[in-house]
Parts: C-alpha cells; sequence; structure tokens
C-alpha cells in the first residue's frame, strides 16, 4: 500500500492576498486500501482541528477552515493520513506571513554609483494601512591598476579599444603597464593576455 499527498493549496514559492485565504485543503490518495476518513485530519500549530472531506478518485479531498488567518510568523500546519490498513503518513507546510516583496529590476548603474531603491506595501489585514522604505547601495568601482582605465570597442567589426583613464594626472618618467585580458570570440575562444608599456617623459 502506498499513501501519496499532493495538491496543498499552496505551491512552493506561492503567494496569496490574506482576504482570498480562507480555506487550506490537500488531496490524499491510497492505491490499495481505503483512506479513514476518521483517522485523516489536519494540525495546526501542534493541534489536531476539524477537518472535512469530498471524495475523489482514488482518494478525498481534506479541507481545513481556520478561524483566523491572521498571524504575526509561521503557520505550521501537518496533514496526518492513515488508511484502513494502519499506515500512516504525516506530510508538513509551513507558510510564512508578510509582505511579498520583489526586486527584479536589471540596470546598468555604472562605477562607482550610489542607487536608491524604495519600497511600498500595504497590509490588508488589520487597520489598512501603507508603509514604504528607502535603502542605497554602492557600485563596484571600475578596477584601478596603474593607470586604471575603461576598454570600449570602436566598432563591431573591429576590436580596436579606446582607453578612457578614470584620472588624467600621471607622473612624468613612471612606466605605466596595460594589460588587456578576458577578450572572447563568439565561440568562447579566450585571446591570451595582451600586455604593453609607456613612459611618459619630462620634456622641462
Amino acid at each position: 500500500m502506498t499513501i501519496l499527498v499532493e495538491n496543498f493549496s499552496i505551491g512552493v514559492g506561492e503567494w496569496v492576498p490574506v482576504v482570498n485565504l480562507d480555506c487550506f485543503t490537500v488531496d490524499v490518495f491510497e492505491d490499495t486500501d481505503t483512506i479513514s476518513t476518521s483517522g485523516t485530519y489536519f494540525i495546526h500549530d501542534d493541534q489536531i482541528v476539524p477537518t472535512s472531506y469530498s471524495g475523489i478518485d482514488g482518494g478525498y479531498r481534506c479541507y481545513y477552515y481556520p478561524t483566523s488567518v491572521a498571524s504575526s510568523g509561521t503557520i505550521n500546519l501537518t496533514i496526518h493520513v492513515e488508511n484502513t490498513s494502519s499506515g500512516v503518513v504525516e506530510r508538513s507546510f509551513h507558510l510564512l506571513y508578510g509582505y511579498h516583496c520583489t526586486f527584479d529590476e536589471i540596470v546598468d548603474w555604472g562605477p562607482k554609483n550610489e542607487v536608491v531603491t524604495t519600497i511600498e506595501a500595504t497590509n490588508t489585514v488589520f487597520c489598512p494601512n501603507t508603509e514604504g522604505a528607502a535603502f542605497y547601495f554602492e557600485t563596484k568601482d571600475l578596477e584601478s591598476y596603474d593607470l586604471g582605465a575603461l576598454l570600449i570597442p570602436v566598432e563591431s567589426v573591429d576590436l580596436g579599444a579606446v582607453i578612457y583613464p578614470q584620472s588624467t594626472f600621471f607622473f612624468y618618467d613612471r612606466t605605466y603597464t596595460i594589460t588587456v585580458s578576458g577578450v572572447k570570440d563568439f565561440s568562447g575562444n579566450e585571446l591570451a593576455p595582451y600586455t604593453f608599456s609607456f613612459t611618459i617623459e619630462d620634456l622641462v
């Protein structure tokens, strides 16, 4: 005999507004024996709660209507299933309460920039209200070794590049080294690092 528990009303990673959440359901199946409704029930936060049933092919759909779905933390639900051959299966579900907030904007903010992000959430459980918050983060600076340059392709047909130094302040009679690396073709073949040097002369 095999007891199968599936089709919980909320899937992994899903969310629903609390105003639409008035019932939890789960389907239980048995391949050879009969599910015992007297021994099949929901457990809510370690307490057996009233459970109702409706027949489906090969088993039952179990329903739990909580008196309240308001919570300040995690709701722990367990479905306890028994069949007529004394087989027992339990499966637990943990539901988090809170705001559903996502940030999926993809933007190139450039180097060394302060980026401000804002978020707004509405509480629809008690005394509806809206709250907002703002945060910021700083993007990474360009890598700075010696000259500290940004390479930009001139045209797509050739791989020439213009070097834009982060600073125009140089020391005379000092040798600067530039290394170009990480260049790949469309097949993923990587060019060996190319290095060249130059010295700025003091004409005075």
